[in-house]
């Protein structure tokens, strides 16, 4: 597996968001024509928690509200993340909602400094935006417009809710295998209050279809179904081929070569930034 990491432009208004994702979309389909586009959390044939790939929604918020608002998205972090879950195997077998979201790699439990990278939800040093880094790929548009309206409204909310980071973490145990769990089902009541978030998001996870395909037919099925929600919009059909060791070391070196000296100051920004 390869993660390829695609970046929108910054919006004020969802719509022209998300038609920025179909448009970028768009063009990594044409780029990767040949190739299987897998949109999931996690390769269901592995275990291995840092090779991951997901969908992270940046929030600009002025620097004086910025730990008020995070403590708000994290609140309601884990209903919107399960109507985001579509991990459900791992090393050829069932692992529950989110394999990705379950083991700590990429992200993990909340900490007391909220920039420290690796969490579910951070304070970016690089760009100073509030990062939910929680999510899995996000390949259904419908399904990402409602998530997308319900952070708008956390954010928007002026409030400040009760967050208590040791409960978060204790109840992230549970969720990110089960889904719905008691708790669960509580703060999506409460969620409503802000924003009308469908229950059927969280009853109906792409997780759960993607199980069904893998488990009646085979994971191969499975990825394809994925690729092809993911492939909405585009009008670009997939055209598989055959393994080619040169074209994935020409691949390699040509996607890399360009990228390199941004993905060096990426990276020292995100640890030594300041926000």
């Amino acid at each position: 597996m390869g993660s390829v990491e695609v970046a929108t432009g910054v919006h004020e208004r969802i719509e022209h968001l998300l038609a920025d994702i179909v448009a970028r979309r768009t063009e990594f389909a044409r780029a990767a024509k040949g190739g299987m586009i897998v949109p999931v959390g996690a390769l269901f044939t592995l275990s291995s928690p840092s090779n991951t790939a997901s969908s992270h929604v940046h929030v600009g918020v002025p620097k004086a509200q910025r730990r008020r608002v995070y403590d708000n998205l994290a609140y309601f972090a884990p209903v919107l993340a399960v109507a985001a879950a579509n991990s459900p195997w791992a090393a050829g077998k069932d692992f529950g909602l989110s394999y990705r979201m379950a083991q700590p790699g990429c992200l993990g439990p909340l900490r007391d400094d909220p920039e420290y990278r690796f969490q579910d939800l951070i304070i970016s040093k690089r760009l100073g935006t509030i990062e939910l880094r929680i999510f899995d790929p996000i390949p259904e548009i419908f399904r990402l417009r409602e998530i997308l309206d319900a952070v708008t409204s956390i954010a928007a909310f002026t409030g400040t809710l009760s967050f208590n980071s040791n409960e978060y973490n204790k109840e992230r145990e549970s969720w990110t295998i089960q889904g719905i769990t008691p708790w669960i089902r509580s703060r999506w009541e409460e969620l409503q209050l802000l924003y009308p978030f469908p229950m059927d998001l969280l009853e109906n996870p792409l997780s759960d279809r993607l199980r069904k395909a893998a488990t009646a037919s085979s994971i191969l099925d499975a990825y394809r179904e994925a690729e092809r929600i993911w492939r909405e919009g585009t009008d670009v059909a997939p055209e598989h081929r055959p393994y080619s060791r040169l074209r994935l070391v020409t691949g390699l070196a040509g996607y890399y070569a360009v990228r390199l000296p941004f993905m060096a100051y990426k990276g020292y920004k995100e640890w030594y930034g300041k926000t």
